[in-house]
């Protein structure tokens, strides 16, 4: 099959959101920053004086372990990333709470669309593909939701789902890209969706039906088979 006859029949294109339209690189940073402040003080009110660095460098180990094993929920990881500093102190629940917002609203605040997002997605809307955002739960109850409201380019989505939340199951769980179609009126073999996880937005989306397209973003070290790999969101103007 061509190149051609590959995309012929597209007629949504369905997204992720961080690190696929947003830069979650920016938002990780800021959100780690944050945490840091926070425990670093909690920590030196406890007796235990840590270096801010090594702190930021288990958190971002963390991070990216917790991310492979699809564990989203920020509340488990502040006691393990603690553990590594402090094994006996125990984190006071309202605490954890405040950090896991804290994390989420810094992330927020930093994580801005990346400089073509709005610009292909006008494209492909004006060449009349349905568009839609499937993206998983940030296990903070509205969070994603508020986060996907202040994104410049909403209006441009004729869709938009919260995996977990608007279903039972998240990514790479084809359910989510099932129920995204369905909603949009169109088959599974009639999307493309565009993601930069392997693990969780090729898999998923190949176990849907969907064709697949990963944007290359960094290497999770992981051995997708998507049926395209770009460099930017900007090279889907050359293909649709």
């Amino acid at each position: 099959m061509s190149r051609a006859d590959l995309w012929s029949k597209v007629r949504a294109v369905l997204f992720d959101l961080d690190e696929t339209l947003i830069d979650s690189f920016q938002g990780r940073i800021g959100a780690h920053a944050e945490v840091c402040r926070i425990l670093k003080g909690f920590l030196s009110e406890n007796g235990f004086v840590i270096d801010e660095g090594s702190l930021l460098y288990e958190l971002s180990s963390l991070d990216d372990e917790m991310n492979k094993r699809f564990m989203y929920d920020r509340d488990n990881w502040w006691p393990i990333l603690v553990e590594k500093f402090a094994p006996k102190l125990v984190l006071p629940n309202n605490l954890i709470k405040m950090l896991t917002r804290s994390y989420w609203l810094a992330y927020a605040k930093e994580a801005k669309p990346y400089h073509d997002t709005e610009e292909v997605l006008l494209y492909l809307k004006k060449r009349g593909y349905l568009l839609g955002l499937v993206s998983d739960s940030d296990r903070l109850p509205g969070m994603k939701r508020y986060r996907i409201e202040i994104q410049p380019f909403k209006h441009l989505f004729n869709l938009t789902l919260v995996a977990g939340e608007d279903t039972e199951e998240t990514k790479p769980s084809p359910e989510p890209f099932l129920v995204a179609a369905e909603r949009l009126g169109v088959k599974p073999g009639e999307c493309v969706y565009v993601g930069d996880k392997p693990f969780a937005d090729v898999e998923g989306a190949r176990k849907a039906g969907m064709k697949t397209i990963l944007v290359y973003r960094r290497d999770w070290g992981f051995d997708a088979k998507p049926d395209l790999v770009l460099r930017s969101l900007s090279e889907l103007k050359d293909i649709l």
